[in-house]
């Protein structure tokens, strides 16, 4: 998704941290792993033993990140053991982050009265908040000095009282009250401040033993996170003893790479909340899948044989929701053809979704030919076409290897610099 200029390339060649510009706005983010799923990334240099095992996730990625990270316009994750512990012993990791800059607000609420967040047809995100003072100006108004002069006041449950009663809603109310808070500076006069965005993510929540039903209507599904497990003791808790929903830190770490190879790209999908799907990541307790998605609208390419695919997105970066070169029908591609050529419909190129992903995905731009020698022949005889599914987005997904450190910052660049490289160090695009 980034291209940087030459001389920001070779300042970072140089440098210990990877500069990441992300717009004006603040990270949101979306799904994070630390560890290995592929054999590919971040494996120049590395015997075979450390690069073989693809399904090793650390379980606190996605929090460690978000904590560090979210709602800040800038921050820095090492992507090291120390941090998030080693979850695949003798492995060559890499922390893969997909993030977004969102454009936040801010509401400021004076003590007595009611914060009102709304966010139209998209969802509260919830960035940072507190309950407290800061400055001796904001709600000072008729105040005493001394009701104003202490400004290192912080309600340390603020953050997440005010996620409880926002985050995923279009809209809700919070009192800027010790009732709610506590009073965390008895005799000074308070305030609420939250920061907030508003995103068009959805979630889904299935009990275990049910089936977890998505639809996108006329556009296509974008899963950006998911689990099968559980992260807290109400959700699916109706009838249940408390040795079934105690266990809060239940995480089923294929959750995400199942769930997104039966929806994402397509227009509906049914997913199996049960172990036979996911395992079970913790035996004797009640679980749920909670799946975050997004619906976008998707563009097709089909490329006859032998011509070129160019896929572009102007602003934004590609994100390939699926692929094949073949032939699915008898029409397409069959001006001028033998009725032989185009008779068999059931051809699939296996390799035509990894080969447009490694070509395409995060690029803004990027050409595909439709030949062969790209994908080789998967029915001879058979004149083929290549059709993608593709949708152009603004999210950045970022990887980076065991060792040196992950630098976010917030600037005000071109879109087009929402790209640090997918494989670091091999391509034109890479840091």
């Amino acid at each position: 998704m980034f291209f940087l200029k030459l001389s920001l390339l070779m300042l970072l060649a140089v440098a210990p941290d990877l500069l990441v510009h992300a717009g004006a706005g603040v990270l949101n983010i979306l799904s994070a792993n630390y560890g290995r799923i592929d054999s590919t990334t971040c494996s120049a240099g590395r015997p075979s033993s450390q690069i073989t095992k693809t399904d090793c996730y650390a379980i606190n990625t996605l929090s460690e990140v978000t904590n560090r990270c979210d709602g800040k316009s800038s921050c820095v994750v090492p992507a090291t053991n120390s941090v998030f512990s080693d979850p695949c012993y003798g492995t060559y990791k890499y922390l893969s982050i997909k993030y977004s800059c969102v454009v936040h607000k801010t509401s400021v609420t004076c003590e007595g009265n009611n914060a009102v967040l709304t966010c139209g047809a998209g969802v509260l995100n919830i960035l940072s908040a507190n309950y407290g003072r800061t400055d001796s100006t904001t709600c000072s108004a008729g105040r005493p000095s001394s009701q104003i002069t202490k400004t290192d006041c912080y309600a340390i449950n603020t953050l997440y009282k005010v996620k409880s009663r926002c985050e995923g809603k279009s809209s809700c109310v919070v009192p800027a009250a010790n009732s709610i808070f506590s009073d965390p500076c008895y005799g000074t006069y308070k305030y609420l401040r939250i920061k907030h965005s508003c995103v068009v993510h959805k979630t889904s929540v299935t009990c275990e033993g049910n089936n977890a039903v998505l639809t996108c209507g006329a556009g296509v599904l974008n899963i950006v996170s998911a689990n099968y497990g559980r992260t807290d003791s109400t959700t699916c808790s109706a009838g249940r003893p408390s040795s079934q929903i105690a266990k809060t830190d239940c995480y089923a770490t294929n959750t995400l790479s199942e769930v997104t190879n039966r929806c994402d790209g397509k227009s509906s999908c049914v997913v199996s909340a049960t172990n036979s799907i996911f395992s079970d990541p913790c035996y004797g307790t009640y679980k749920y899948l909670s799946i975050k998605y997004s619906c976008v609208v998707h563009k097709t390419s089909v490329t006859c044989e032998g011509d070129n695919a160019v896929l572009t997105c102007g602003a934004g970066v590609l994100n390939i929701l699926s692929a094949n070169y073949g032939r699915t029908d008898s029409t397409t591609c069959s001006a001028g053809r033998y009725s032989e050529q185009i008779t068999k419909t059931d051809c699939y190129g296996t390799n035509t979704l990894s080969e447009v992903t490694n070509r395409c995905d995060g690029k803004s731009s990027c050409v595909v030919p439709a030949t062969n020698s790209v994908f080789s022949d998967p029915c001879y005889g058979t004149y083929k076409y290549l059709s993608i599914k593709y949708s152009c987005v603004v999210h950045s997904e970022f990887l980076f290897c065991h060792h040196p450190f992950i630098l976010f910052t917030a600037l005000s660049l071109p879109p087009k610099w929402l790209r640090p490289c997918l494989h670091l160090f091999n391509y034109a695009n890479c840091l």
